[in-house]
């Protein structure tokens, strides 16, 4: 008797809990670009790659990304951004560690979300680099939305 009674209680809990949920909302308009093949970035660290872009009207915007760096060499940082192309503006940085070596995996998906309240038109970029000499690169399917 007192599982059912205690079932009765959580389910009592969590029925109050989903009732204070507010009920979601449209998402008017959209933007989204995703990459279609792998992309290498350049060999000398440091030197940012353009993986994808979305252009964006004024107003205020959350923007999510995620782009999958893969190494096969020595440990690497790779970090991933958004920035504005016009002003040059970052709004959103991550990194990953990624190699053979212990502390890192050989490929990590590095994902973002920020809000831009955007002034003027602006071209949001989705860039990446990495810190050290080698051959690191992204997996296809790295991907900007904006809404």
């Amino acid at each position: 008797m007192k599982p059912l009674a205690l079932g009765s209680s959580l389910l009592t809990i969590v029925g109050s809990v989903v009732s204070l949920t507010l009920p979601a909302t449209a998402i008017n308009t959209a933007f989204f670009a995703k990459t279609t093949q792998t992309l290498y970035l350049p060999t000398t660290g440091g030197q940012q790659l353009r993986l994808t872009q979305i252009f964006l009207p004024a107003g205020q915007w959350v923007i999510n990304y995620s782009a999958t760096a893969v190494n096969f060499g020595a440990n690497d940082t790779v970090r991933c951004s958004v920035r504005a192309r016009e002003t040059g503006q970052n709004f959103s940085e991550h990194v990953a560690v990624v190699g053979t070596q212990q502390g890192a995996s050989l490929g990590s998906t590095i994902s973002g979300v920020t809000l831009a309240n955007l002034i003027e038109p602006t071209t949001m970029v989705l860039t990446c680099t990495h810190d050290t000499t080698g051959t690191r690169y992204i997996d296809a399917g790295a991907e900007i939305v904006a809404y």
